[in-house]
């Protein structure tokens, strides 16, 4: 009785599999696919040339060991940005279990663990690693869930593994975006496990990175992401803000997380010609969705909410501008770029502030408006004019002298 029923869910899934697999390819243009598949292909090459020759492909590990993560997102303040999860038998050969960005390994392997195996849990059950499940929105979504997808819709019986760190352990007590992501990310119904003890998994299956910062995602990734899409019902909206002025308020050193000045400045002007501005911290995910799926055109201002669009499919007609403010690193559009061919970074930086001791991403930036302007106007019913680029520079001089009187500031 229970192999019949197992064969049933195993003909169930892999009939959903096929159909996404057919779901997305004629939305995306030939030339795109091309260079999303010659992306892919450089990066596994690249990997058999740096690995040893191993394969970057689905592999299952027996009596695999998983303990919890002793440090992640902890770089800027000298730990480590990925350390824990599935131990390594050798890191050089097993290059599916390392966490990519770009193309650097950011991850510090751990090959042993540190207690007796008597304080091991054993599980027999068949897991899908899908890796740390964490608080920070954009690092979520754009760092450590790409394997989840895959996971779901693989045929084989079995449940999806996540390590919380720092963040709730049950289903329950999660934030209602981590839900949602994990719901929308989730299309074969598995089941997901949430672990914080140390475990020997008797058949553990590793999805590949389907995603990695500053990196295109995996066509097939992309393509499953299109069939997900299909659940979101559109706000239809001709152009849409996304602000990241109620979170980065820079007026203290508590708000001084990252932000461009004059920000308020620039929504009062964008709404003035018809803009809908809105607060992704203050909205669902699923309205966060709805939202950039049924606008015409995005203005986004870079920060963590920019990654909630890499949960969309392709949308080549669809114009986004990304107003950055920090230099970019080499291949941070890349993940966009694959959704959205249109979309344009706006690098206008003059001027970089930042509090004594702090890092780079929480400053406060001085850009030049006229740049700024030269992206927005053709997406605006009504220019912005030489006279709205003075005031915004006035009012961000302005935010950086009050902000200044409060926090010790340095010229980056």
């Amino acid at each position: 009785m229970v192999s019949l029923l197992r064969l049933r869910v195993f003909a169930k899934r892999f009939q959903l599999w096929l159909g996404l697999r057919s779901f997305g390819r004629p939305r995306s243009p030939y030339a795109h696919r091309r260079w999303l598949r010659g992306q892919e292909l450089e990066w596994e090459s690249w990997v058999r040339q740096h690995h040893g020759g191993a394969p970057w492909r689905t592999q299952v590990l027996r009596d695999a060991a998983v303990q919890p993560f002793v440090d992640l997102l902890n770089r800027a303040s000298g730990g480590e940005a990925y350390c824990g999860g599935v131990l390594f038998e050798d890191p050089q050969h097993q290059p599916v279990l390392r966490h990519f960005r770009g193309c650097d390994a950011i991850d510090r392997p751990l090959t042993r663990l540190d207690l007796p195996l008597s304080s091991v849990v054993r599980c027999d059950v068949r897991l899908f690693w899908c890796g740390p499940l964490v608080a920070h929105f954009g690092h979520q979504i754009a760092d450590f869930s790409s394997r989840a997808l895959r996971a779901s819709l693989d045929p084989r019986y079995g449940e999806l593994l996540w390590i919380p760190w720092r963040s709730a352990t049950e289903w329950e007590a999660l934030l209602p975006w981590q839900r949602s992501l994990l719901t929308y990310l989730n299309p074969g119904g598995k089941r997901h496990r949430f672990v914080c003890e140390h475990l020997r998994v008797g058949k553990l299956v590793i999805v590949p990175q389907q995603a990695r910062m500053r990196a295109a995602p995996t066509l097939v990734h992309l393509e499953a992401l299109g069939w997900c899409e299909r659940a979101i019902t559109p706000h239809s909206n001709r152009l849409v803000y996304v602000s990241r002025s109620r979170f980065a308020r820079c007026t203290s050193s508590d708000t001084l997380v990252g932000a461009f000045a004059a920000e308020l400045l620039l929504e009062k002007l964008l709404e003035d010609r018809g803009a809908l501005v809105v607060y992704p911290e203050m909205l669902h995910l699923e309205e966060q969705l709805a939202i950039y799926v049924g606008a015409e055109a995005l203005i986004v201002a870079e920060g963590s909410s920019q990654h909630c669009l890499e949960l969309l499919g392709f949308h080549p007609h669809k114009q986004v501008v990304v107003i950055c403010r920090r230099e970019q690193l080499v291949g941070m559009d890349k993940p966009l770029r694959a959704r959205f061919p249109q979309v344009q970074f706006v690098s206008a930086l003059q001027q970089q502030w930042m509090a004594k001791d702090g890092v780079h991403w929480n400053g406060l930036a001085l850009l030049d408006w006229k740049k700024v302007a030269e992206a927005l106007n053709p997406l605006l019913p009504e220019p912005l004019t030489m006279d709205d680029c003075l005031a915004l520079q006035r009012a961000g001089e302005d935010q950086l002298l009050t902000l200044s009187a409060h926090v010790p500031l340095k010229l980056l």
